[in-house]
Parts: C-alpha cells; sequence; structure tokens
C-alpha cells in the first residue's frame, strides 16, 4: 500500500507476509530532501540499516554520486560511489537496498525497476528492499512512499503495507 510521508517522529512499519521493515524517523524526510534538490528528473540513493531480530531497520539513506545519470524517466546509478560508500560504513551499517524517485510518475515500480531490484539480490544477500518516492513532478506537495522487497526464489515482488 502507498501512503503520504509520515510526519511523526516515531519510525514507520512496513509489512508484507511476515516481513517487516522499521524506516528510522528522518529516513523518509532526508530521501525527500534529495529527491527535491534532482527534481523533475529521478534521483536515487541506497538504504542503509541492520536486521534486528529478522526485522529490517533502514536507519540512513544516501544519495546519488556525481556520476548517476539521470533523466525524467529513468536514472542509472553511480554504482563505484555506491561501493565506495560502502566500504566506509560497514561494519556498522549494511546495504538493505536502494531507494527512487517518480516525479509526476506512478507509485509502482516499472519493469525497468523491478528487474534492476532483482539483480540486488544474491546468495548472501537473499532479500532487498526498495523505496519508491512518488507524486507531484517537482516532488512537492503529496509525495507517496512505497516500500517493496524481493525475496530470492520469489517470482514477485512484493508491496508492503504502512501500519505505523
Amino acid at each position: 500500500m502507498a501512503c503520504p510521508l509520515p510526519t511523526a517522529s516515531a519510525p514507520a512499519l512496513y509489512v508484507s507476509d511476515g516481513y517487516r521493515v522499521r524506516l528510522a524517523p528522518g529516513v523518509l524526510a532526508k530521501a525527500l530532501r534529495l529527491a527535491r534538490v534532482r527534481a523533475p528528473l529521478e534521483t536515487d540513493g541506497l538504504l542503509l540499516g541492520a536486521i534486528v531480530d529478522g526485522e529490517a531497520h533502514v536507519l540512513a539513506v544516501t544519495g546519488p554520486g556525481r556520476r548517476a545519470v539521470r533523466g525524467r524517466v529513468g536514472y542509472d546509478a553511480d554504482r563505484a560511489h555506491d561501493h565506495r560508500l560502502l566500504d566506509r560504513v560497514r561494519p556498522r551499517l549494511r546495504y538493505l537496498g536502494d531507494w527512487h524517485t517518480h516525479p509526476g510518475g506512478p507509485a509502482r515500480l516499472s519493469r525497468t525497476d523491478e528487474a534492476s531490484v532483482r539483480e540486488s539480490l544474491r546468495a548472501n544477500r537473499p532479500e532487498v528492499l526498495h523505496l519508491l518516492l512518488s507524486g507531484p513532478s517537482a516532488m512537492q506537495g503529496h509525495v507517496v512512499a512505497s516500500v517493496f522487497t524481493a525475496v530470492r526464489g520469489e517470482a514477485a515482488i512484493r508491496r508492503m503495507e504502512v501500519v505505523s
């Protein structure tokens, strides 16, 4: 289920068939700030955090690297930048997935988005998250946050529902 960005200071909880994801206070707000800077072009970044008692806790988001290519209906991440960043934050934080925007677009993953999410799955990373921010082309007003999870061996990417 897509939802407007939460305004509370408590972590937002998303669930789907036993999978649970908590977004720390400020995570969505930071992603939205990064999105507004790049609007009306799509942009992206990483979701970083920890797994605690089987529950993913997204504690931080990053922005795109300087070599990221952004367009109105697509983007190419600067993966070299992302890998350097991950090397610096390990072991305190781990890669949980990615986020990106659809300024003026739908609150659903495109086929290209789904392929990219699936490419992130590895033997040592059997689950990945994806946060999608969609809404007005300037990323102002009613922006929708949708959280998805992909699980290795499952055909469908799950849209998670917000419960708090």
